[in-house]
């Protein structure tokens, strides 16, 4: 077991390395060796709430100004020593708190793949039993749709970046949907790419998205959108307040501590109270077998979410909120936009629109994006990447080394 994670963590950083040349040896040695030292600090003392400390570590190098919050924008810190801390600290806190964590996890903890743009690394399954051909035939789809996902739907999304400047209520609004797309696009693009790849290596890691928008709801949406963040936050902090507090109590905790994640700013204090608030809005609707009203309510809860979301200042968001109207000029300005970025926005909008309408199906109801793994999918996926394969807008992944 050892030798086979050491030969995927070798070949990860590896990969890390031919496509980030701006990275160094110290930026795959330093996790190793962190994670390494807490392997060995918690073989040898029981620390009492360690997990918490680890998950916030995150926090206080965002409140320290060591990191930059993730908003969706760049936001890769050029300190070697904080290369992936929001991963593995996260990681190690989840199995530290379940009884999981050891030498035996260092290697997939600190694999530079997946610090460099997630999953948090929950488990790390060898299926090295299933033959190659096996492998080949249900992970290589996997690289094909979450290539095009990051390459040919988010990338060129990019150019409409300069909406964020305006203020207005038709700007803001066409800015946070086309955000949402972009994001979604490349942080579950990335992650389909990494499951497929470590898949081919050997390796099951966690599938980060479940078609999130197959949802009736704002609850059914976040269980399929970023399930490795999920799954910590529900163990380290709902489960744990459940038992003492209130439904909105635990909800309000869970999701102070994501925006803390995130990065410590009133911005993200904002987003977790809104979010948390419609949670639970949503769920006293559902017991009400009201299920009209939270379907008809998610849109509204993820465009507003990703206005906030996306936001670093303070006093513009405000502005934001205020919302104000001052015309159609936008669609003016959206003329000066190369043709391919609407192609891209074209595609990221019918892609979410199949996940939604046709969520009932039986080849959606996995939600393992199987609709886009069929053979006819991938061929015509494929001719599009090719089709539509530019240098067009900027390149990077939204929840990257940090």
């Amino acid at each position: 077991m050892f030798k086979s994670q050491l030969l995927v963590w070798i070949l990860a950083a590896i990969a890390i390395n031919a496509l980030l040349d701006r990275l160094n040896f110290e930026h795959l040695i330093i996790p190793l060796f962190i994670v390494s030292f807490f392997a060995f600090l918690i073989s040898k003392y029981r620390l009492k709430n360690i997990e918490y400390f680890l998950f916030f570590s995150i926090s206080l190098t965002s409140l320290l100004g060591f990191t930059e919050t993730l908003t969706g924008f760049y936001a890769e810190s050029t300190n070697a020593l904080l290369f992936g801390l929001s991963f593995y600290s996260a990681s190690m806190a989840y199995l530290i708190s379940q009884d999981r964590f050891g030498y035996k996890s260092v290697l997939f903890v600190s694999n530079p793949l997946l610090l460099s743009t997630g999953p948090i690394a929950l488990f790390f399954r060898n299926i090295s039993h299933k033959s190659l051909r096996k492998r080949i035939e249900y992970f290589f789809p996997f690289i094909i749709v979450g290539t095009f996902f990051f390459q040919i739907v988010g990338i060129p999304l990019t150019e409409f970046f300069f909406l964020i400047e305006s203020t207005d209520v038709v700007s803001s609004i066409i800015f946070a949907a086309i955000f949402e797309i972009f994001v979604y696009a490349n942080f579950c693009g990335l992650s389909l790419l990494l499951f497929g790849l470590f898949g081919l290596f050997g390796y099951r890691i966690p599938l980060n998205f479940n078609q999130p928008f197959s949802s009736r709801n704002i609850i059914e949406f976040w269980r399929g959108w970023h399930t490795s963040l999920s799954k910590v936050l529900k163990v380290l902090f709902y489960k744990p307040l459940r038992k003492k507090r209130s439904l909105f109590i635990a909800l309000i905790g869970v999701y102070i501590a994501s925006a803390m994640w995130h990065g410590v700013t009133l911005n993200f204090l904002l987003w977790g109270l809104f979010h948390a608030s419609f949670f639970w809005l949503s769920i006293k609707l559902l017991k009400e077998n009201n299920s009209l009203l939270p379907i008809l309510l998610m849109p509204f809860i993820i465009i507003l979410g990703r206005l906030i979301f996306a936001e670093s200042d303070t006093e513009r968001l405000f502005e934001k909120l205020t919302f104000s109207f001052s015309g159609f000029d936008v669609f003016n300005e959206l003329l000066s936009v190369p043709r391919l970025s609407f192609i891209s926005l074209l595609f990221g909008t019918a892609l979410i629109a199949i996940e939604f309408f046709f969520k009932n199906t039986k080849i959606m109801k996995k939600r393992n994006y199987k609709f886009l793994r069929t053979p006819l999918s991938i061929l015509l996926i494929s001719l599009a990447g090719v089709l539509l394969a530019s240098n067009l807008g900027e390149e990077y992944a939204v929840y990257g080394q940090r």
